[in-house]
């Protein structure tokens, strides 16, 4: 799947495929890219809207995933009060199980996420 400046842009989220959703005040659209045949590897492009959401044990993350942020911020606080800012521009990794919280006044990523238990032969 090749991307566009205007895609990048925000005109991706005009697409027919793009999934809106909404949880409390809070508007997000996702675009799925690529999602490999065992559904392990998938892309894609994400817009959130303010929100603060809390990933719990034990299980925590349900995959591992890259995030490159095309616009906004978010602020990570892990379960053990370690707290990581990323912003437009910037990228992270976060590791399939990872807990704590997640703070954002909006942001866009490009997105891929990794998950071998999710494949299915």
């Amino acid at each position: 799947m090749k991307l566009s400046k205007a895609d990048l842009g925000g005109a991706i989220f005009n697409r027919k495929d793009a999934q809106k959703s909404s949880e409390g005040a809070t508007k997000m659209v996702d675009v799925i890219g690529f999602t490999s045949p065992d559904k392990a590897y998938q892309t894609g492009v994400f817009k959130s809207g303010p929100s603060h959401e809390v990933i719990k044990g034990p299980q925590g993350l349900a995959y591992s995933e890259f995030l490159y942020f095309l616009s906004g911020s978010v602020k990570l606080t892990s379960s053990d009060g370690s707290i990581l800012n990323v912003g437009t521009g910037e990228a992270v990794t976060l590791p399939k199980g990872w807990v704590g919280q997640f703070d954002t006044q909006g942001y866009t990523k490009l997105y891929v996420t990794y998950s071998p238990d999710e494949a299915k032969e």
